[in-house]
């Protein structure tokens, strides 16, 4: 049996931070909503909620029809809870191939929002 030093375990690790890193396409846009009506929040709550695997969803409070990101905030403490340290997600919505996209920011995946109508944001 070999005994490995510590250091490699720590290259090892390090290595493993490069595996998760964000690579956008090329013709991926930044993008709103077309509209911020009831029905295209509630698309969008819906694509959320698939994405984060809950029902319940609670965005944070933004003009949706000019923001090319949202934020789902945590669920409530519950019942035996003081607080919670759990921090919002932050989804970027993009067009990718002309379809409307949300790209998780912390871990780089893509979710498809099929009853989403985005536009391309303006500079």
């Amino acid at each position: 049996m070999t005994r490995r030093s510590p250091l490699c375990y720590m290259f090892a690790s390090l290595s493993l931070f490069a595996l998760p890193a964000c690579q956008t396409h090329a013709d991926m846009t930044p993008a709103t909503l077309t509209t911020d009506d009831p029905a295209s929040i509630a698309s969008l709550k819906t694509a959320l909620g698939e994405a984060m695997g809950r029902v319940n969803i609670q965005i944070a409070e933004a003009d949706l029809a000019t923001a090319t990101h949202v934020s789902v905030l945590p669920p409530p403490p519950g019942e035996f809870e003081t607080h919670s340290v759990t921090m919002p997600v932050v989804f970027d919505i993009v067009l990718d191939d002309g379809v409307c996209t949300l790209l998780r920011r912390d871990t780089g995946e893509h979710y498809a929002a099929p009853g989403l109508a985005c536009r391309p944001a303006k500079d």
